[in-house]
C-alpha cells in the first residue's frame, strides 16, 4: 500500500532527524580537546602576590597550569642565564627594560596573531615600543611601569620656607644654599640633593645622566642603532653641558656644592635626614618608608630642562624564551597576565603600564606622578644595562678626579658603548 503524502513527510522528518543527531555524537565527539599544558613561570615576586596574574589565567584557560618559581632579586638574572645555558630554562621570565640588546637570541617574539606592534601602541605607552620591540616583532610586554623621580624631606623644605619642590633644573640650583648645611671647615653637615656622585654613593648616577643627556636633545644612538652618538657632532656640546651640570654638585668650589663622595649612600642619607632630595624611584618607597616611619617623604616628577618633559624608566617586562616547546601557550599567558593587571597592581603597590590602568591612578596620592611619567618616559636602546652603567660611572669618576676634561672622558665612554652595541 502506497505511502500518503503525509506519511512520507513525518518519515523525511524523522529521517532528518535522526542524521542530524547522529551528526552531533559523531561531530562533537570528533571535536578537538584542548592539550594539556604545564608552563613554568619565574619571578622575584612572593607566590602569594604572582598568584593575582596565575590564577585568573588558569580560570580562562582550565587546560593551562602555572609552576611559579620565586627567586631573589640579586640571583635572578644569573639563574636564568645558567638555566637557559643548560637548556633546563622556564618557559616565561622576567627582563629588564634595558636588556632586549643582550638577551635577544634567548627570546621569542610573540606570535603576530597573538599580540602586534598596533597592540602595543593601543595598550601601552610610547616607551614599552622604544624598549620591547625590534623589527616589529614584540619580545616582552611590562606589568608597570617605573620612572625616576624627585623624592624630598618635606620637614626639611618647610623649615627651609620652601613652599614646593623645584619643577626645573634650575629652581633646584636655586634652593641648594637653604637646604644644605656646611661646617665652618667646609665638611658638608647635611646635602641639599645627592647629586654629583658616582655609582659608589648614588646608585642612579648613570640613570640621571642620561636623563639630563636626553632632556638636553642629546642623541644617543647612531642612525640604526650600530653605534653610540653622544659625544659625535653637534651632540657633544650638549652632552658636556649636562655632565658639567650634573658634576658641579659634587665641586667644592661650585655655587652649587652638595655632594662628595664621601657622603653615606644617597638613600641611607635621605632616610637619615642627611639628604633633602634624591632621584630615585617608585620600587625604593616601600622599605624606605617601612626603615624611618617618621619620615615624612614627599614625591615629585623628575626636574625638567624644557617644557618638553621627558621622564627615564626602569622596570621588567615578561617575555618567552626561545628554548620553550610550549611558545604560543606562553606568549598567550604573557599577553593576559600584562592586560590584565588590576588585583597584581594593587597587590604590589606598583605603578601601571597599561594605558587604561594610567588613567585610573591619575590622582592618586602615591602614584599619580609615576603614572604621568610613564606617559612621557623615554628610553634608548643599551647594549647591557650593567655594562653600559659601569662606562658611565667610570666617565662620571674620571671627569670627578680630575684625570680627564669632560669632552675626552665622553668621547671615550661612546667609544667603549659601540664596542658594546658591535659585540667587540
Amino acid at each position: 500500500m502506497p505511502l500518503s503524502k503525509r506519511q512520507l513527510i513525518i518519515i523525511g522528518v524523522a529521517f532528518v532527524l535522526v542524521v542530524g543527531i547522529g551528526a552531533l555524537f559523531v561531530f562533537g565527539g570528533m571535536k578537538k580537546k584542548l592539550p594539556e599544558v604545564s608552563l613554568v613561570v619565574w619571578g622575584t615576586e612572593s607566590p602569594a602576590v604572582f598568584e593575582h596574574l596565575t590564577k585568573p589565567y588558569e580560570k580562562v584557560r582550565r587546560n593551562v597550569k602555572i609552576t611559579y618559581v620565586e627567586l631573589l632579586p640579586d640571583r635572578y638574572e644569573a639563574a636564568i642565564l645558567e638555566a637557559l645555558a643548560s637548556g633546563q630554562g622556564p618557559d616565561v621570565f622576567m627582563i629588564g627594560n634595558r636588556d632586549l640588546l643582550s638577551q635577544r637570541n634567548k627570546l621569542l617574539p610573540a606570535p603576530v596573531t597573538t599580540f602586534s606592534l598596533a597592540q602595543v601602541r593601543e595598550f601601552f605607552p610610547t616607551v614599552v615600543e622604544d624598549d620591547f620591540v625590534d623589527g616589529g616583532y614584540v619580545y616582552a610586554l611590562p606589568l608597570s611601569i617605573d620612572t625616576l623621580a624627585l623624592f624630598y624631606n618635606k620637614d626639611l623644605l618647610d623649615r627651609a620656607a620652601i613652599t614646593t619642590p623645584p619643577a626645573t633644573w634650575e629652581e633646584l640650583l636655586s634652593i641648594i644654599e637653604p637646604l644644605r648645611s656646611i661646617g665652618s671647615r667646609g665638611e658638608l653637615g647635611r646635602a641639599a640633593a645627592a647629586l654629583g656622585g658616582t655609582m659608589r654613593t648614588i646608585v642612579t648616577a648613570p640613570d640621571i645622566l642620561q636623563l639630563l643627556f636626553m632632556q638636553n636633545g642629546v642623541r644617543m644612538l647612531s642612525e640604526g642603532g650600530a653605534s653610540a652618538a653622544f659625544a659625535s657632532g653637534e651632540e657633544v656640546g650638549r652632552a658636556v653641558n649636562a655632565l658639567r651640570y650634573y658634576l658641579q654638585f659634587a665641586d667644592a668650589g661650585s655655587a652649587v656644592y652638595t655632594w662628595n663622595e664621601s657622603q653615606s649612600p644617597s638613600r641611607e642619607a635621605f632616610a637619615a635626614g642627611k639628604a633633602a632630595m634624591i632621584l630615585d624611584y617608585q620600587s625604593i618607597l616601600g622599605e624606605m618608608r617601612r626603615q624611618s616611619p617618621f619620615l615624612r617623604i614627599g614625591v615629585a616628577p623628575a626636574p625638567q630642562l624644557t617644557a618638553e618633559a621627558i621622564a627615564f624608566p626602569k622596570y621588567k617586562g615578561l617575555t618567552v624564551s626561545r628554548q620553550s616547546f610550549k611558545g604560543d601557550w606562553a606568549w598567550d599567558f604573557v599577553v593576559h597576565a600584562a592586560t590584565n593587571p588590576g588585583d597584581y597592581l594593587v597587590a604590589t603597590g606598583a605603578p601601571p603600564a597599561l594605558r587604561n590602568e594610567i588613567a585610573r591612578r591619575l590622582g592618586d596620592p602615591e602614584l599619580d606622578v609615576f603614572a604621568r611619567q610613564a606617559l612621557i618616559a623615554r628610553s634608548w636602546r643599551m647594549p647591557a644595562e650593567k655594562n653600559t652603567n659601569a662606562i658611565f660611572d667610570e666617565m662620571l669618576r674620571t671627569v670627578l678626579l680630575g684625570q680627564v676634561q669632560p669632552r675626552i672622558a665622553l668621547e671615550r665612554a661612546e667609544a667603549k658603548v659601540t664596542q658594546l652595541l658591535q659585540g667587540r
